[in-house]
């Protein structure tokens, strides 16, 4: 039986892990959680370590990165990622392999397309995953959207977007100014609203699931998150599934046929 699907192993500031499924064959996109916790959540999925054949960090930040130098030094694991990110991140004696924003590259039965995002930190990436014939797009930790986010995320079957703040929220709530000033930045984080507006731009025909992911535990709910991009997919008369990862959660298998 041919499996190809997509499991949340976590998302969130406490967190965030991906998994991609093709067979037998799996890769992370991040392993922000820790070693024992991602084997944990794994075998939720009917995955073992040893199916792994790639790490992909998307940025060198502690939520992305925290578990990535045990798993991969323990289980021989290349972990790849951009010249700036493998700069700041720990990885010890683990296989590192650099990639190249906008230029694509195959781990396994994988076909990965990087490009570029504005977010505080070194060299961060979104990415485009192939799986057969069928494309992935995963864009978290971004401020704001670019025409070559718009153009990585075009045309996938499945997405996975940011939500991370509903405006009010963040707002009213008791972060200092200038950390507001910094998620709301164009270097920081997407709120629901953009969102919102990020999923009726990147849809196309092709795209059947969007996901919602990265939602802030202080400045966010599921419902608002959901309401909101919901709304803005009306709005443009477009029918897609929704789905919402909810803060610390896995969630999943997403199927790709």
């Amino acid at each position: 039986m041919h499996e190809q699907s997509v499991s949340i192993l976590s998302s969130g500031s406490c967190g965030n892990s991906t998994l991609l499924r093709s067979n037998e064959e799996c890769i992370l996109i991040d392993a922000g959680i820790s070693c024992r916790e991602l084997e944990r959540r794994m075998s939720f999925f009917g995955v073992e370590p040893t199916q792994v054949v790639g790490v992909v960090l998307t940025h060198e930040h502690t939520d992305h990165v925290r578990g990535a130098r045990k798993f991969c030094t323990e289980h021989n694991t290349p972990a790849y990622a951009t010249r700036g990110t493998l700069a700041l991140t720990p990885l010890g004696g683990a296989n590192s392999v650099m990639f190249t924003p906008n230029r694509s590259f195959s781990i396994g039965s994988f076909r990965l397309s990087p490009f570029k995002v504005k977010h505080l930190a070194a060299e961060p990436i979104a990415v485009s995953v192939t799986i057969d014939s069928k494309k992935v797009g995963i864009a978290s930790d971004l401020g704001c959207i670019t025409p070559s986010v718009l153009d990585g995320l075009k045309d996938s079957e499945l997405l996975l977007i940011e939500a991370n703040y509903d405006e009010t929220m963040l707002l009213d709530g008791d972060y200092p100014d200038f950390l507001k000033r910094t998620i709301r930045g164009n270097h920081g984080h997407l709120s629901n609203d953009d969102a919102g507006i990020l999923s009726t731009r990147s849809s196309t025909e092709r795209t059947e699931r969007i996901v919602l992911v990265h939602l802030s535990k202080e400045n966010n709910t599921p419902e608002v998150a959901r309401m909101t991009v919901e709304n803005a997919l009306k709005n443009k008369k477009m029918s897609k599934k929704l789905e919402v990862a909810e803060h610390g959660a896995s969630c999943g298998p997403f199927d790709l046929r």
